[in-house]
């Protein structure tokens, strides 16, 4: 397996991939457009695939404060900190659930947080539920700060490891 920039592995058919991914994991993680998903990667300052065989497996999407990005969840991180990692989204394929990949990439990015000593940040869905992925955060060393209700039938709880 390996782990790609997408920042400099500009590549369309990956990206093609990696969105797909992406749609194929929603509502655990936001619907997007393919160019807002290209955006998303153009705008962030860490963007990791994961390859093997040519085959997209996974990716994660991370913007730093101060990003031209319009969330309410990265808003609510901006407010909380000076600088920060914000993990916009993490995504494996059905197929690959369950297989280490998400904790090779987050493995990673925790290395990342050492080197620059600032916390990463997160938010989970908790209506719709996703309870795998708040055991998987804080099975990474993510601690829950509060949870937000932004529109009906939609709630999340904000997390971070520092």
């Amino acid at each position: 397996m390996e782990i790609i920039d997408l920042k400099i592995n500009q590549d369309e058919e990956i990206f093609s991939s990696f969105y797909e991914i992406n749609q194929q994991q929603v509502p655990k993680v936001g619907s997007v457009s393919l160019e807002e998903f290209i955006y998303l990667i153009k705008i962030s300052d860490i963007s990791y695939g994961s390859i093997k065989k040519g085959i997209c497996l996974g990716f994660v999407i991370c913007l730093r404060e101060n990003t031209n990005y319009k969330s309410i969840n990265y808003k609510f991180f901006q407010n909380r900190h000076n600088k920060f990692f914000y993990i916009d989204r993490i995504a494996i394929a059905n197929k690959y659930q369950s297989s280490g990949i998400g904790s090779i990439l987050y493995k990673k990015l925790l290395s990342i947080k050492v080197k620059f000593n600032i916390p990463i940040c997160a938010e989970v869905n908790i209506d719709p539920p996703n309870e795998s992925s708040i055991n998987f955060h804080r099975k990474h060393g993510f601690s829950e700060i509060t949870e937000s209700t932004l529109k009906e039938g939609y709630s999340v709880v904000y997390m971070e490891v520092n």
